[in-house]
């Protein structure tokens, strides 16, 4: 029996631009796929209007979606996950339909979660199966205690299931309702598209090995291409790839854009790179199909302590990838996280020496890493006594090397800001965020982070 289902995008998160909530989407057309009736809402958008679609809609099912527990930042922290709780418990004295709760931000802390939400049912991981085999259950009394990923009070004991992943990224294109497509055009320019999910790198802070698993599953590139075309269609120009590292593979991204030149979409892009196995003529090529911004996850320009980070590249590989972006006239940056393991003093002022070599590029570095459970960050700071297993982790904790202090590494980062224009440290000023706003005016598109440094 077909199903009225809201699905909620928590997220308030609008810096520097907001992000379309690309999983709830594909969640939206798994379940249209099985039949139901979907409407998406989004804070974001707007979230005083949430209780007057609850009352209009008056859907049989409400989905929460929790991106990011909080921002990553170690000052002035913006912590997301409270919002979870107030929310449904705001949804409580609306509706008596079940709240079922996940998100990449939700995978992390899924019981926790669950308990302070007050939320009926949970899914951790990939929930385009499990959450149309949950309603189905559901609609029929029927059990569902064996769905993979899922998260259940039995007894007032919280239940978690083994997850299970699909064999490769989401082949149900996502949803791309215009009220919400609109707002995201015009507030950040850009959508967004998965290409892949799975990481297998070791990177010993990153959460994605935790959430997506480590075997890297790809989407068909002619699967991508459908989605951008959709993209496209919804009126945008711009579009980001959100897989935690594109390069995974050179066939990958060989295919990609060998799919994009062939259907001749005339779209501009970005995406996340590993500054590790680039070539020139792969650089060149990801060119001719119309990137245009390359965000590089470097964390640092020292190579003791990218080894220290469990990064397995060299700043060689760093200066190498960078210069082939530049020869290609492809805007790029490199977002750094300083004082995490291994990090000293020196090591800090040799990446700000290492990076002046680096030309035409913007640097924005983050102050200490953040432990999430799960990650070997998390078993190095247990090992070290910086943390117990009773350690509350939920609010935003963070790691910073034993041979520094958090207000040495700002007071370093402060003076590098002085000296070097191109790096950004914070928020950007005010002015910055108002030339922003009169750039996208005019039509231009993108993050826009190469005019910072001018």
């Amino acid at each position: 029996m077909p199903s009225k289902i809201l699905l909620i995008s928590v997220n308030r998160c609008t810096t520097p631009y907001p992000v379309f909530p690309l999983g709830l989407a594909h969640v939206g057309a798994a379940l249209t796929r099985a039949g139901h009736t979907v409407e998406i809402a989004d804070c974001a958008v707007d979230a005083e209007g949430i209780g007057n679609t609850i009352k209009i809609f008056n859907p049989h099912f409400i989905g929460l979606s929790l991106r990011n527990i909080d921002d990553i930042r170690i000052t002035n922290t913006q912590f997301f996950a409270g919002d979870l709780a107030v929310l449904a418990k705001e949804i409580r004295s609306l509706s008596k339909s079940p709240i079922i709760i996940g998100g990449s931000g939700y995978a992390l802390y899924p019981e926790r979660l669950l308990k302070e939400s007050g939320a009926d049912f949970g899914v951790k991981g990939e929930a385009e199966e499990a959450i149309a085999q949950l309603i189905a259950a559901l609609e029929k009394k029927g059990g569902y205690e064996n769905i993979p990923g899922l998260v259940y009070r039995n007894k007032n004991v919280i239940i978690q299931n083994a997850v299970k992943q699909c064999a490769e990224a989401s082949v149900v294109p996502p949803l791309l309702p215009s009220n919400l497509t609109k707002f995201y055009i015009d507030k950040s320019s850009m959508l967004n598209v998965q290409t892949q999910r799975g990481c297998a790198h070791t990177c010993c802070y990153c959460t994605y090995p935790v959430i997506e698993g480590t075997a890297v599953r790809d989407k068909k590139p002619a699967a991508v291409g459908e989605e951008l075309e959709q993209i496209k269609k919804t009126g945008a120009r711009y579009f980001f790839i959100v897989d935690s590292v594109f390069n995974s593979s050179q066939a990958h991204v060989t295919g990609i854009c060998e799919e994009i030149i062939k259907r001749n979409l005339n779209l501009s892009w970005g995406c996340f790179l590993r500054p590790q196995g680039l070539t020139r003529e792969l650089t060149d090529l990801m060119a001719a199909a119309g990137l245009s911004h390359i965000e590089f996850g470097s964390d640092s320009f020292s190579d003791s302590v990218l080894s220290a980070y469990g990064k397995n590249f060299s700043f060689e590989d760093v200066f190498r990838s960078s210069e082939f972006a530049r020869q290609a006239r492809i805007h790029y940056a490199h977002f750094l996280i300083i004082g995490g393991p291994g990090e000293t003093e020196d090591t800090i002022r040799e990446s700000y020496e290492n990076s002046k070599r680096l030309k035409k590029t913007v640097h924005f570095p983050f102050t200490g890493m953040r432990v999430y459970p799960g990650t070997p960050l998390y078993r190095r700071a247990l090992a070290e006594h910086v943390i117990t297993k009773d350690t509350d982790l939920l609010p935003p904790f963070f790691y910073i090397s034993p041979y520094l202090t958090k207000d040495k590494i700002l007071g370093l980062l402060g003076s590098f800001a002085k000296e070097s224009k191109n790096w950004v440290i914070g928020e950007p000023p005010e002015e910055n965020t108002k030339t922003a706003g009169k750039l996208r005016d005019r039509g231009v598109t993108g993050p826009l982070w190469e005019f910072l440094a001018r």
